[in-house]
C-alpha cells in the first residue's frame, strides 16, 4: 500500500513491489522495462550518489531526456534524501555551470560516473526499498525558471506538494483519489510528450505511477511518432500543448484519425478557440483545457472530462479549481491557495510569490463566473510562451548584450500559428541581424533563441528612457511582415 505521504520514491517502489514484472516503460519503439527494472536501476544510481557523498538536503543536477534512465535518476536522488534540479538537455554546458552554482548542486549526474546507465541495468549494492526518510516539507524538485536579470530561477517544491498536487488531479477525474492498484492485465499507457524536465512531463510520469499506467515516452514530439504510439499502444487520451495539437492537425495526413483517443488535455499555454474547433472537427476528439503554473506543481484548475465528453462546457473558460484549491481574483489577477504551492524561489530573486496569507499570486489575469468556472485573460508576467516553453525576454536580451556590437536589445513576443508566439528580438546595435543570431544561438537552449532579429536605429521608448515593450511589439510586428 502506497502512503500518501514521504519521499516519492515510494511510488516506484512499491509498484515494483506489487507488481515486479508488470512492463511500465516503452520509449517510442523501444521497450517495455518493467517496474522491478526501473526500481533497481534507481537504486544503483542512489549507490552512485552515496559513494559520491549526496545525502538528505543536497541538490543533484540532472539533465533529464525523455528516455529510460529519467525515473531512476529521479527516485536514486529521492532514496538519498536529496532533491533533483531539472534540465533540459539542450541547455548549453555555461549555462550548467551556471545553474549548478546558483542553485547550490552538490553533484552532477551528466558529471558524476555514469549514474544514468543505459540497460542493462546493473545489480544494485543496496536493498531497492532502502529510503531515506523525508518529511512533507522536505525539498523534493527544482523547476528552472529565469529571473529578472536573465539568470536561473528555482521553482523549489516539496514531497508534499508534490503528493498533494497527484491526489488533486486524481480528483478531478474520480471520486476515490488514492493511488490506484497496479492492474492484473495491460491496460493502455499513457503518452508522455513533453520533456521531463518540464513541470507538464514529469507530472505525467508521478501520475502514471500515481494511477497505476504504464508510460509511452517520446523523446521529442512528433506528429507521426504520436500516431505510431496511438497506434500501437491503444493510447486512449493525450495530455499535450497547444502547439502539439496544431502539429497533430498539419503534419498527419488527411484520412488519418486518433483510434481509440476519447479526449485531449491541453496546458502550458494559452489555447485559442479556433485551434480547439478545428482539432475537434477534424478529428472527433474533445479538447480539454487546463491551467496551471509550475508554482503550484502544475495544475490549478481543470475542465472536467465528463462535463467536455457530455458537450457540457462553458466556452472560454479552463474549468473549475482542483479540489483543495481556493481562487480569488485581486485587482484583475489570479490567486490560488493550495498545498501544491512551492516551498519558494532559488537564485537571485528571494522574494516568493506566496504571500503571509498562503495565497500564490499567479502574475495572470482573469475572471470567475457565477458558477465558480474560471477564465484566464491574459498575462501579467512578461513572459514568452513559444510552444509550451516559457521564454524570459531578459535572458535573453543579456545574451543579446554580451555582443559588443550591441548596445540595447529589446525581445518580444509576436503571434506565431504554429507555436502561439514567438521571441523576436529588435536590436541598437552596428552588426548585421544574422551575425548577432549566429553569436548568441551557442548560448541559448534551442527553444530560446529569438526566431528573428532586426537592428534598429533606435529602440522605441516612454518618456524615463525605459524601453516602449507595446511600441516595440508593434515595430517587431510591422519588420516581420
Amino acid at each position: 500500500m502506497i502512503e500518501p505521504h514521504g519521499s516519492l520514491a515510494q511510488l516506484l517502489l512499491a509498484r515494483a513491489a506489487e507488481r515486479p514484472e508488470h512492463p511500465f516503460l516503452w520509449v517510442e519503439d523501444e521497450g517495455p522495462w518493467t517496474l522491478a527494472d526501473m526500481a533497481s536501476a534507481a537504486a544503483a544510481v542512489a549507490d552512485d550518489l552515496a559513494a559520491n557523498g549526496v545525502g538528505h538536503g543536497d541538490r543533484v543536477l540532472i539533465r533529464l531526456a525523455n528516455d529510460e534512465r529519467a525515473l531512476p535518476a529521479l527516485v536514486g536522488t529521492w532514496l538519498r534524501g536529496a532533491s533533483v534540479v531539472a534540465v533540459h538537455p539542450a541547455v548549453p554546458g555555461s549555462e550548467l555551470v551556471r545553474i549548478a552554482d546558483t542553485m547550490n548542486v552538490a553533484s552532477n549526474l551528466s558529471e558524476v560516473g555514469s549514474p544514468l546507465r543505459l540497460c542493462p541495468f546493473p545489480e544494485p549494492k543496496s536493498k531497492m526499498g532502502e529510503v531515506l526518510e523525508v518529511k512533507d516539507g522536505d525539498e523534493a524538485l527544482v523547476l528552472l525558471t529565469s529571473g529578472s536579470t536573465g539568470n536561473p530561477k528555482g521553482v523549489a517544491l516539496s514531497h508534499g506538494a508534490i503528493w498533494a498536487s497527484l491526489k488533486a488531479t486524481v480528483s478531478a477525474f474520480r471520486r476515490d483519489p488514492d493511488p490506484t492498484p497496479m492492474p492484473t492485465t495491460q491496460k493502455p499507457p499513457n503518452l508522455i510528450a513533453n520533456p521531463l524536465s518540464h513541470t507538464a512531463g514529469i507530472v505525467r510520469l508521478l501520475f502514471a505511477l500515481y494511477v497505476g499506467r504504464s508510460v509511452v515516452l517520446l523523446r521529442k514530439f512528433d506528429a507521426k511518432a504520436a500516431k505510431a504510439a496511438i497506434d500501437r499502444h491503444g493510447i486512449d487520451n493525450l495530455t499535450i500543448n497547444p502547439t502539439m495539437l496544431q502539429m497533430l492537425l498539419d503534419d498527419l495526413p488527411a484520412d488519418a484519425d486518433l483510434g481509440p483517443v476519447r479526449y485531449a488535455s491541453s496546458g502550458t499555454a494559452p489555447l485559442t478557440p479556433a485551434l480547439r474547433e478545428a482539432f475537434e472537427a477534424r478529428f472527433g476528439v474533445p479538447v480539454l483545457q487546463a491551467y496551471g503554473q509550475t508554482e503550484a506543481f502544475g495544475g490549478i484548475a481543470i475542465e472536467n472530462v465528463k462535463d467536455v465528453l457530455s458537450g457540457n462546457r462553458r466556452p472560454g473558460s479552463v474549468g473549475k479549481p482542483l479540489p483543495g484549491v481556493e481562487i480569488r481574483i485581486e485587482d484583475g489577477e489570479i490567486l490560488a491557495r493550495t498545498r501544491t504551492s512551492l516551498l519558494g524561489y532559488l537564485g537571485e530573486e528571494a522574494t516568493s510569490p506566496v504571500d503571509a496569507d498562503g495565497w500564490l499570486h499567479t502574475g495572470d489575469l482573469g475572471h470567475l463566473d457565477d458558477d465558480g468556472y474560471l477564465y484566464v485573460t491574459g498575462r501579467r508576467k512578461n513572459v514568452i510562451i513559444c510552444g509550451g516553453f516559457n521564454v524570459i525576454p531578459e535572458e535573453l536580451e543579456a545574451a543579446l548584450g554580451t555582443d559588443e556590437r550591441v548596445r540595447e536589445a529589446a525581445v518580444v513576443a509576436v503571434p506565431d500559428e504554429r507555436l502561439g508566439e514567438i521571441p523576436v528580438a529588435l536590436v541598437e546595435g552596428d552588426g548585421t541581424a544574422e551575425g548577432i543570431l549566429e553569436r548568441v544561438a551557442p548560448k541559448l537552449a534551442s527553444y530560446k533563441r529569438p526566431r528573428r532579429v532586426f537592428v534598429v536605429d533606435t529602440l522605441p521608448r516612454v518618456a524615463n528612457g525605459k524601453v516602449d515593450r507595446v511600441a516595440a511589439r508593434a515595430l517587431a510586428e510591422k519588420l516581420r511582415t
